[in-house]
């Protein structure tokens, strides 16, 4: 085992940013593709038993009605899946993007505990899940990537303004003895 850890450690692609990198495309194509899904019809009525028991989106119906709550969450998904495609080049944007990541996660995670009929009774009830149920628990892990992704576009957008403010006191000085 040694032997092998040995040879992992020295993989190139664990060295850098690789992991950042990775996650920011993963979740660009996430939003991507399930904001694609908001503008079907048949996607805004499968929709209905999530937003109606969510606890942070169920006001959506009330105000845009079924077609319309799908295409604001389609178009904020794509919004998102913008700013963090944006990320890779503009670090402030990136932590924009990151922040209405966790938003989204933060919105669909708490359905959770609402959403009745979580637990399958033909097999027993808990733990056996429902489809519908379990479609829920990936945002778990997605709310893991936005935070993962968040921390770093803060770290990385922190360093940048340090640098510039460094880079801006040390070509302002004048010189000693000069003019």
């Amino acid at each position: 085992m040694d032997h092998l850890l040995g040879k992992l450690a020295k993989l190139t692609f664990l060295n850098g940013d690789f992991d950042y990198h990775l996650t920011r495309a993963m979740m660009i194509i996430v939003f991507f593709v399930f904001g694609c899904q908001k503008w079907f019809d048949y996607e805004a009525h499968a929709l209905v038993p999530f937003i109606s028991h969510g606890p942070l989106i169920f006001w959506l119906y009330p105000l845009f009605g079924i077609r319309g709550a799908a295409y604001f969450l389609g178009s904020a998904e794509w919004l998102f899946g913008s700013l963090l495609l944006l990320g890779f080049w503009n670090k402030r944007i990136a932590v924009l993007g990151s922040l209405g990541s966790c938003a989204t996660y933060v919105a669909t995670v708490t359905i959770i505990p609402f959403f009745p009929d979580a637990w399958a009774a033909p097999a027993g009830g808990f733990p056996a899940a429902t489809l519908p149920f379990l479609f829920l628990m990936k945002d778990v892990v997605l709310l893991a990537a936005s935070v993962y992704l968040l921390k770093h576009d803060i770290l990385r957008a922190a360093a940048g303004d340090r640098a510039a403010q460094e880079m801006k006191i040390t070509t302002t000085r004048v010189p000693c003895g000069g003019q």
